[in-house]
């Protein structure tokens, strides 16, 4: 496709909004150390990620010499709002419509005793031995960490990290799956796309037998390492405002090489599922097993189970685990024995049609004992239900919102990265913070 096209598409994209029923821009997934050692602790300093070079419309475009290159966010042809719900309502109900059952979120009984050891290097929801996670922010629970100061390529939609051998490895949102990387986690230099200069051979017959399709490049990337491989999910999406989507699944023996298989889709929707297969993460249970965790809008956040080589482990129907009216990119993530799901609700996005100042993007979190739920919030309220536990959203003075999580962690820390809309124009930043827990186990709100 042209780069003009390209462009159109993005600004498609964003006048669909983030988190809607149509395939979200999503977070990838969770970031996580594939090391089996321990990485060297990064100390947080204060200060906001720098802004995002481009005129008053720019938004949106994969940075190049580590600048941004600024995108139009006028509104592109053919491009509806995101919210649209699977029958053109917005928030559609989460009673489980045609196409198979939803089973209930609560389901499954959790692994006694102590935990299985998780596979060489946790995942996006950053799978690691539940005594190392206790020993997380165990001496400073109480205080609230400054963002990281970052340079380089900042620019971030659904961003997803990895961390190998002392080298961050991020994706997101673009054309072919942008990627940089960096050794201190605030320096970002420019990497090689995931695929080279075309996408996979069944996303285009899929494509073919779509009418009046619209897709523009794939959204929200997760990746993981886990069974010796690299694993890199990412969404497909033929039609803005419609749930007709595909989850693919590559794969890597050495993430430095960028020499990825496409193994086709792990998991697709249609107008006659309740579910929109998008926004993909990757977290493990107390065996050490692989689990995915997807979803935008329709019926909300869906669970499967993934082999050991990260494929579908089953035709079984998904798990709910998650819903709200404006629901998407969710990420699992394990610590002292609790499974956190962390969410994003409401709007992202800005466009022609969605001003900067009507963003509510934020993250929120809730917990369980088992990976299959029921989760609840701190409060107790089910996120079943809309419940949800605030972790991080606008400012309205220097970011508008923040949303589409990741959690990377290095050594005994916990690392939360996600996007964030700079005000006035709603630029979109990556975003990395130290995530500290208080005295009950809860992750503790910080500035965006």
């Amino acid at each position: 496709m042209p780069e003009s096209q390209h462009k159109l598409a993005l600004v498609a994209l964003l006048a669909a909004g983030c988190g809607s029923a149509q395939p979200a821009t999503s977070s990838g997934a969770g970031i996580s150390n594939a090391n089996g050692d321990t990485a060297a602790p990064i100390t947080p300093s204060a200060g906001i990620g720098g802004a995002i070079a481009g005129s008053a419309d720019s938004s949106f475009a994969a940075g190049t010499g580590g600048t941004t290159t600024a995108l139009s966010t006028s509104a592109g042809a053919g491009g509806t709002t995101r919210e649209t719900g699977a029958a053109g309502t917005t928030g559609s109900s989460p009673a489980t419509g045609s196409g198979g059952s939803i089973e209930a979120g609560a389901g499954g009984t959790a692994a006694a005793g102590k935990a299985a050891p998780i596979p060489a290097a946790g995942v996006g929801g950053a799978a690691s031995v539940d005594e190392m996670n206790c020993a997380f922010d165990a001496s400073n629970g109480t205080s609230t960490p400054s963002p990281l100061t970052l340079s380089g390529n900042t620019f971030a939609h659904d961003p997803t990290m990895i961390e190998v051998q002392g080298t961050f490895y991020r994706f997101w949102t673009g054309d072919f799956i942008p990627s940089a990387t960096s050794t201190d986690l605030r320096h970002w230099s420019n990497a090689p796309a995931v695929y080279r200069d075309r996408y996979p051979a069944w996303s285009r017959e899929w494509l073919a037998g779509v009418p009046d399709q619209t897709f523009n490049f794939p959204w929200a990337p997760d990746v993981s390492h886990f069974g010796g491989t690299f694993h890199l999910y990412s969404s497909f999406s033929a039609k803005f405002g419609a749930n007709t989507s595909c989850i693919t699944h590559l794969t890597a023996t050495d993430i430095a090489s960028n020499d990825w298989t496409d193994h086709g889709p792990v998991i697709c929707s249609s107008r006659t599922d309740r579910y929109n297969a998008i926004d993909a993460d990757v977290g493990f249970d107390g065996n050490g097993d692989p689990w995915m965790a997807f979803g935008s809008f329709w019926d909300g956040i869906m669970l499967l189970p993934l082999d050991e080589k990260g494929a579908r482990k089953n035709s079984d129907s998904p798990t709910r685990i998650a819903w709200a009216p404006e629901i998407e990119a969710p990420v699992l993530f394990r610590r002292c024995k609790h499974f956190y799901l962390f969410v994003s609700h409401g709007k992202c996005c800005p466009s022609a049609q969605r001003r900067v100042a009507d963003l509510t993007y934020h993250v929120v979190v809730g917990r369980s004992d088992n990976i299959r739920g029921p989760y609840l919030d701190r409060e107790g309220r089910p996120l079943l239900e809309e419940g949800g536990t605030l972790v991080v959203a606008g400012d309205r003075s220097t970011f508008a919102a923040a949303g589409h999580s990741d959690i990377l962690t290095v050594g005994d820390r916990v690392y939360h990265a996600y996007h964030a809309y700079r005000l006035p124009r709603g630029d979109a930043e990556l975003r990395i913070v130290e995530m500290r827990f208080d005295a009950d186990g809860w992750p503790i709100p910080t500035s965006p």
